[in-house]
């Protein structure tokens, strides 16, 4: 029977994605074949072999999905939390096992499906930021088509939930500055809010948001306040929210399973760095800071080691190589948006985008010290770092085409 149920998902997933082909017809072409590959490696790392990061903690998600759900619903619930936000994942799994028996084709079909959708919402993003269509394919396609978003999309981790939430507040973020609404921040903001159930890192994405939130409207009601002597009551109010968002982070962060909070002490900092710096793909010892300077000094190695490691010295395996060709990708797109940071910079919803893709990979950055965990994390922002790369790669394709 649970076999079964594996093949309804399929088709029902299969369904959904012809019904997205069907509402976006620009992108039809590319939402099939990004369910057709991420199917295909779902069905190719549970039938035929266990395909990379498919192994300890894709299983260790599933498992546990297994054994918090084996005894039903009432019994998976009263496991809610037990282990902290960041197993919310297997939460939700331990719920669907607990229907619909175990079946590790369930839970795969649902994160092809949430791959499906990053396309569509990458597609949406770059119409907002750029207003071309024609850019928004490029943007549609890489993400369709990328191994590496294939391979997370394929498998029983939180990895394409992250990407696909942070897709969705992107979307909101930019719509709430180009139109001032309200509901757009909210949504924004919450949903920034949300990462905290998966991934602890990205949520800090909403502690920047809210930052400029409170900046913009605390303009907005000083100078009503100066100039017209009036009071803005929904400037006041959303001030106010962010001051006491500011509060309740600043009092109950110690709280969270993942506390990022306790780690402003550089002491803590220093030493959560140390222990991350492990594995057979660990990152040069040269790179660990062992004080306050050599911490605040080392950020810019790191940054760098984030995005493009493994350097080729840094190679020992032949694992590594794929890594190695995951970096010269992310170093192609880095070099498009820094040749033309003139053109993004006079975009102000691009340059948003940007400040958003800068903060998130300084905070990955500062913990990680292994390019095996660093390469996982950065297939995260990869969707929003294309969308920032996409009008040139568009530009290079069409200069081309035009010769």
């Amino acid at each position: 029977m649970e076999t079964f149920y594996g093949i309804v998902f399929v088709v029902i997933v299969a369904g959904i994605t012809m019904r997205l082909a069907n509402n976006y017809k620009e992108i039809a072409l590319a939402i099939a074949i990004a369910f057709v590959f991420r199917i295909s490696a779902a069905l190719i790392n549970l039938y035929v072999v266990t395909l990379p990061d498919g192994g300890i903690d894709a299983t260790g998600f599933e498992i546990n999905s297994w054994m918090w759900g084996k005894d039903g619903l009432i019994v998976a619930f009263s496991h809610f939390f037990e282990r902290g936000t960041s197993w919310f994942y297997s939460h939700i799994g331990s719920l669907i096992y607990a229907i619909f028996g175990r079946n590790p084709l369930i839970l795969q079909s649902i994160s092809v499906l949430a791959g499906v959708y990053c396309v569509v919402l990458v597609w949406k993003l770059s119409i907002e930021v750029w207003g071309s269509h024609g850019v928004a394919k490029i943007s549609a396609w890489l993400v369709a088509i990328y191994p590496i978003l294939i391979l997370y999309s394929s498998l029983t981790l939180r990895e394409v939930f992250i990407t696909m939430l942070l897709l969705y507040s992107m979307f909101h973020v930019i719509l709430w500055f180009k139109t001032n609404k309200v509901q757009n921040a909210f949504i924004a903001l919450t949903t920034l809010c949300m990462q905290i159930l998966f991934h602890p890192g990205v949520a800090t994405a909403g502690i920047l948001f809210s930052g400029i939130l409170f900046l913009y409207y605390n303009k907005i009601f000083l100078t009503s306040l100066i100039t017209n002597a009036r009071l803005d009551m929904q400037s006041f109010v959303i001030v106010l929210s962010c001051l006491f968002f500011g509060v309740y982070i600043y009092i109950y962060g110690t709280s969270l399973s993942f506390p990022y909070y306790s780690w402003l002490q550089f002491d803590n900092l220093i030493w959560r760095v140390s222990v991350m710096f492990s594995g057979d793909a660990v990152y040069p010892s040269w790179l660990i800071p062992e004080n306050p300077m050599q911490f605040i000094l080392l950020l810019v190695p790191k940054f760098f080691y984030f995005l493009f490691a493994p350097l080729p010295w840094d190679i020992t395996k032949f694992k590594h190589v794929i890594g190695m060709l995951d970096g010269v990708v992310y170093l192609f797109l880095c070099v498009s948006i820094y040749s033309h940071r003139k053109y993004i910079k006079s975009n102000p919803q691009a340059l948003l985008i940007l400040v958003f893709a800068i903060f998130l990979i300084l905070v990955f950055s500062i913990a990680v010290g292994n390019f095996g965990t660093g390469l996982r994390h950065r297939s995260k922002l990869l969707p929003i770092i294309i969308v920032l790369a996409a009008p040139f790669i568009y530009k290079v394709f069409f200069s081309r085409k035009k010769n």
